[in-house]
């Protein structure tokens, strides 16, 4: 026998664990297996199962776990070199050390497939909502959205009291983004939401870091939010968490289900939150494309134009969002938004971080649909 043969045997391959894996992504290869079969018969019931067993406890277990695994690591890492440095020159280790490299790659794909990543793969909520969604928008369509949203912005905020706006808690938002959904689900049975678990992020300065607002533990089931974001932008986020807790995993239809559910609310503080966030998607969608064109006047001429028909108390609540940004953006550690982009666009989210904004595509969609 050969050396390179006795070496692949004595390699140390998981064949089993990647036979599970050509399974999995087989399975995931078809719309219809994914929704009809793990969605409501895995995803479901151990998501559930998960969030009440983690929304009974006050930790956020989801940013503790992933700490853990962090600082194991590493430690870890640092341990493999001190006790096999010596061996650093020899072929053979390295041909075993990536084989195990691997195996727990493909250990990382299941649990991640498992857990949460079948769930990009599932049918679109297009058809739940029976909506036929456009691929593209022009610019006189976020023109007129622009200004219809600066109209409900103007209307709404008229009705908000500001001393209440102040007292406001993030506690009393995930309680009444329950009852949104409660409501939503008289309307909308697929969106049942059961056995929740919101917690405020522990450490809000990893946000900072790594460039996030909240996150869905998919391991504990938690939606994690992070408690010094301005509170205008909550409802918004919250009700985009809870969108993840019940499977819609893209960011774009996780948008709409936040958007739906504050567009409906009765409830002028998620009407508020919602239109806010989508105006900020409709002028920037305006916005490039005049930039794409070189018309920088029309490009200042209208935000002159928005900035003269908002409301000033929209104004300075927008002024209040873009400035906390603003203070945050310096702390990013470069490269996670790229990460970040491409792990989106490994799960099917070809547009990556810009596909959040797919939801004007999805609203004009709604609309249309309103007013059959």
């Amino acid at each position: 026998m050969s050396n390179a043969s006795k070496l692949g045997q004595k390699l140390p391959w998981n064949y089993k664990r990647y036979f599970l894996a050509i399974i999995i992504f087989a399975f995931s290869c078809s719309n219809t297996l994914v929704t009809k079969y793990y969605q409501p018969y895995f995803f479901s019931p151990v998501s559930a199962m998960l969030r009440t067993v983690s929304g009974n406890i006050g930790l956020t277990i989801g940013e503790w776990l992933y700490l853990i695994i962090c600082i194991s690591l590493i430690i870890s890492f640092i341990r493999w070199v001190i006790i096999h440095y010596g061996q650093f020159m020899v072929p053979a280790f390295w041909g075993s050390t990536l084989v195990r490299f691997f195996n727990g790659l493909v250990k990382l794909y299941i649990v991640f497939e498992l857990f949460w990543g079948l769930n990009y793969q599932k049918q679109s909520p297009a058809i739940d909502f029976g909506l036929i969604v456009p691929t593209s928008y022009t610019e006189a369509q976020m023109d007129s959205l622009s200004l219809a949203l600066i109209r409900q912005l103007n209307n709404t905020r008229a009705v908000l009291n500001d001393s209440s706006l102040k007292n406001l808690q993030l506690e009393a938002i995930f309680e009444q983004t329950r009852g949104e959904y409660i409501q939503a689900y008289l309307k909308y049975p697929f969106l049942h939401y059961r056995h929740p678990s919101l917690k405020i992020a522990a450490f809000p300065i990893l946000g900072d870091y790594f460039g996030y607002t909240a996150f869905y533990q998919p391991l504990t089931g938690e939606a994690i939010i992070r408690g010094d974001l301005p509170l205008l932008t909550q409802p918004f986020t919250v009700s985009h968490e809870m969108a993840h807790q019940l499977g819609y995993a893209s960011e774009t239809e996780a948008n709409f289900i936040a958007f739906v559910i504050g567009t409906e609310s009765k409830d002028p503080l998620f009407n508020y939150s919602t239109h806010l966030q989508l105006f900020t998607y409709a002028q920037l969608a305006q916005l490039n494309s005049i930039a794409k064109r070189g018309d920088f006047k029309l490009f200042e001429n209208v935000i002159a134009r928005n900035k003269k028909l908002l409301n000033p108390k929209v104004l300075a609540d927008r002024k209040q969002i873009r400035d906390f940004f603003s203070r945050k953006q310096d702390l990013q550690i470069p490269g996670s938004t790229q990460l970040y982009n491409q792990f989106l666009q490994w799960n099917k989210q070809a547009k990556g971080i810009e596909s959040y904004n797919d939801v004007l595509l999805w609203s004009l969609a709604y609309k249309k649909h309103s007013n059959k």
